[in-house]
Protein backbone atom coordinates (compact mmCIF):
# COMPACT_ATOMS: atom_id res chain seq x y z
CA UNK A 1 0.00 0.00 0.00
CA UNK A 2 1.65 3.51 -0.95
CA UNK A 3 1.15 6.69 1.41
CA UNK A 4 -0.81 7.89 -1.21
CA UNK A 5 -3.32 5.62 -0.60
CA UNK A 6 -2.90 6.01 2.94
CA UNK A 7 -3.03 9.59 3.33
CA UNK A 8 -6.48 9.23 0.80
CA UNK A 9 -8.00 6.67 3.57
CA UNK A 10 -7.06 9.62 6.31
CA UNK A 11 -8.40 12.22 4.84
CA UNK A 12 -11.81 10.55 4.01
CA UNK A 13 -11.89 9.26 7.41
CA UNK A 14 -11.03 13.03 8.26
CA UNK A 15 -13.63 14.79 6.42
CA UNK A 16 -16.68 11.97 7.51
CA UNK A 17 -15.31 12.52 11.03
CA UNK A 18 -15.26 16.58 10.72
CA UNK A 19 -18.88 16.61 9.21
CA UNK A 20 -20.02 14.64 11.50
CA UNK A 21 -21.40 11.73 9.22
CA UNK A 22 -21.04 8.23 10.37
CA UNK A 23 -20.13 5.16 8.03
CA UNK A 24 -23.59 3.54 8.15
CA UNK A 25 -25.46 7.19 7.20
CA UNK A 26 -22.60 7.64 4.62
CA UNK A 27 -23.58 4.05 3.57
CA UNK A 28 -27.08 4.57 3.22
CA UNK A 29 -27.00 7.72 0.87
CA UNK A 30 -24.20 6.38 -1.33
CA UNK A 31 -26.30 2.99 -1.74
CA UNK A 32 -22.81 1.20 -0.26
CA UNK A 33 -22.58 -1.38 2.03
CA UNK A 34 -21.10 -0.77 5.23
CA UNK A 35 -18.94 -3.76 4.83
CA UNK A 36 -17.64 -2.66 1.60
CA UNK A 37 -17.40 1.39 3.11
CA UNK A 38 -15.07 -0.31 6.48
CA UNK A 39 -12.98 -2.28 3.91
CA UNK A 40 -11.83 0.74 1.94
CA UNK A 41 -11.69 3.24 4.84
CA UNK A 42 -8.93 -0.07 6.37
CA UNK A 43 -7.37 -0.73 3.49
CA UNK A 44 -8.82 -4.16 3.11
CA UNK A 45 -10.46 -2.84 -0.28
CA UNK A 46 -9.19 -0.11 -3.03
CA UNK A 47 -10.59 2.80 -1.96
CA UNK A 48 -10.41 4.81 -5.71
CA UNK A 49 -10.35 8.35 -6.38
CA UNK A 50 -14.58 8.13 -7.69
CA UNK A 51 -15.43 6.92 -4.10
CA UNK A 52 -13.22 9.41 -2.70
CA UNK A 53 -14.79 11.94 -4.23
CA UNK A 54 -18.24 10.67 -3.67
CA UNK A 55 -17.52 10.55 0.12
CA UNK A 56 -16.33 13.66 0.18
CA UNK A 57 -19.23 15.40 -1.73
CA UNK A 58 -21.44 14.04 0.82
CA UNK A 59 -19.14 16.01 3.38
CA UNK A 60 -19.46 19.55 1.41
CA UNK A 61 -15.49 18.87 0.80
CA UNK A 62 -13.73 18.67 -2.49
CA UNK A 63 -10.56 15.70 -3.42
CA UNK A 64 -7.87 17.81 -4.96
CA UNK A 65 -4.65 16.29 -6.32
CA UNK A 66 -1.33 17.78 -6.44
CA UNK A 67 1.35 16.60 -8.80
CA UNK A 68 4.60 17.93 -8.04
CA UNK A 69 8.50 17.80 -9.44
CA UNK A 70 11.49 16.09 -8.15
CA UNK A 71 12.56 13.28 -6.09
CA UNK A 72 9.57 11.42 -3.89
CA UNK A 73 9.68 12.24 -0.22
CA UNK A 74 11.68 9.57 2.06
CA UNK A 75 9.05 7.99 4.11
CA UNK A 76 10.63 7.60 7.96
CA UNK A 77 8.11 4.99 9.14
CA UNK A 78 9.18 2.04 7.76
Amino acid sequence: MSSAEDSLRTQVRAALDHARVSQAEACRQLDLSTKHMSEMLTGKATLTLDWAERIADLCDMRIEVLVLTGPPRQDTER
